[in-house]
Parts: C-alpha cells; structure tokens; sequence
C-alpha cells in the first residue's frame, strides 16, 4: 500500500476515532477499513469491497496500526458517514485515460480492487449493490472520483 492510493477529496476530515485491531493486522496510514458485523475489530479492507448490505467501510486509516505478531493494537481512523468523495486511481489506467471514457463511467457503482499491497478502482465490476459511486474523475491521474454509499458505512449499513 503506497501512502495516497486513496484520497479524500471532500469533506475534509480532519478527527479520527480510535478502534481495536486484531492481532498481525498490520494497517497501514491510508488503507481503506472496514469491520466485520459483530465485532469491535477493524482491519484493512479486502479486494472487491464494498458492497451493500455486506461490508461495513469504516473509514481511511490516519497511521499505521500498534498491533504486534501476538498482541492486539488500535488505530486511528478518519471515519465515513457516507457522501465523501474519495480519488482512486484506476486498476486499468487506460479505462480512464480520457474524458470520455469517464463520462461513460458516470454514476456506476464499482469496488475497491487489492492487487499486491495497492488499492485502486475496479472500473468493470458493475452492479447496484457496489459501495462506491462514479461522480467524475481526472484522465491526466488516471483516477475516478466515487462517492460513498451511506449503505456501506457505520451509519448507513444495515449489518
């Protein structure tokens, strides 16, 4: 995970909550995060995330997590509620490379895409029940700007 895969973009979040993490989670600053329902424990979120009704985004990590090989630690997190406008680079840049190519992209709802330790946006997994929302983009960065789904955050999310 390279500091800045993902962006906030707006609002800008300046508080964090701290929350528990499991032993060996391992977060780093900048990695999206999510909780498991029923559990107090956050960790770093999983390839093809979020989707409504099954993840919980909690939110973006604000530092590395304090958790050791064989001990619990906590972390601290810039929290979701659902509108932010979030910058991710695509997973296929030449999805994304024009203007046009975005506006196609206009108001789908994708995933967060993990291969190896970076996050980008996985610009070919439509369907409704994806947490993140086109609302424009930047062809120069090869990104896609998405809206939060309220329905996958803290707040939002029916788990």
């Amino acid at each position: 995970m390279a500091k800045g895969d993902i962006i906030i973009r707006e609002p800008k979040i300046t508080s964090t909550t701290r929350y528990a993490t499991i032993a060996t989670a391992s977060i780093k600053s900048g990695e999206p995060i999510v909780r498991t329902s029923g559990t107090a424990a956050v960790a770093a979120a999983a390839d093809g995330t979020p989707v409504v009704d099954t993840d919980e985004l909690v939110g973006i990590a604000a530092g590395d997590s304090t958790d050791t090989a064989t001990a619990a630690g906590t972390i601290d997190v810039y929290v979701f509620n659902g509108g932010e406008i979030l910058e991710i680079k695509a997973e296929t840049s030449t999805n994304v490379d024009t203007d046009a190519e975005i506006a196609a992209l206009m108001n789908d709802n994708l995933l967060l895409d993990l291969t190896g330790s970076d996050y980008t946006i996985d610009s070919t997994a439509h369907s409704a029940l994806n947490g993140l929302t086109v609302v424009g983009g930047n062809s120069q960065r090869k990104s896609l700007y998405l809206r939060v789904k309220s329905r996958v955050t803290m707040t939002g999310s029916k788990l």
